[in-house]
């Protein structure tokens, strides 16, 4: 079943609602493009999690990660694929469910619209989430062990400007 054009009625209304949200998974040479959140968001801040946002009323998970990506990076999403959707519990306690895409084909310049930087982050462990280390590190292939033992990190930025379960799709 193909979710990415599934309109969502509207945001949440109450606190036992929960978001809808997306995320883009880029990658690059064995390195994946993460964003550290500002150290004055109301969720998460100064966190490094994959980049993505909330899906607005009536819009489809397409139309939510192609304005994101666009918003957050400045890039125009060409083709993806749905990896992971999850439950999460930001900071701030909003529930989220996040749909996770990997950004096969983009184009245009990335750079930081929103977080506090963007940059290509090859030590996943570094991501501050587990489940999206588990996500990079499924996608692209390669066990925990590579990612403790012998690893560089390679970074390059790209300026300024409590999980409660997941389901794998095949």
């Amino acid at each position: 079943m193909d979710v990415r054009g599934r309109r969502i009625a509207s945001a949440p209304a109450s606190p036992r609602s929960v978001a809808e949200c997306v995320s883009g998974v880029l990658t690059r040479n064995g390195a994946v493009l993460v964003e550290k959140r500002r150290a004055d968001d109301e969720a998460d801040p100064g966190l490094t999690f994959l980049p993505g946002g909330h899906v607005e009323p009536g819009e489809s998970l397409d139309q939510a990660l192609k304005r994101e990506m666009r918003e957050e990076l400045g890039i125009r999403v060409e083709k993806t694929t749905l990896l992971l959707v999850r439950l999460y519990t930001a900071s701030n306690g909003e529930r989220q469910r996040i749909h996770y895409f990997h950004i096969i084909a983009w184009k245009g310049r990335i750079r930081s619209r929103e977080a506090e930087t963007v940059y290509w982050e090859s030590e996943f462990q570094n991501l501050s989430d587990a489940v999206e280390r588990r996500i990079v590190r499924t996608l692209l292939g390669q066990s925990s062990r590579r990612f403790t033992i012998g690893s560089v990190r390679s970074v390059r930025r790209f300026g300024s400007s409590s999980v409660f379960g997941f389901s794998f799709f095949c």
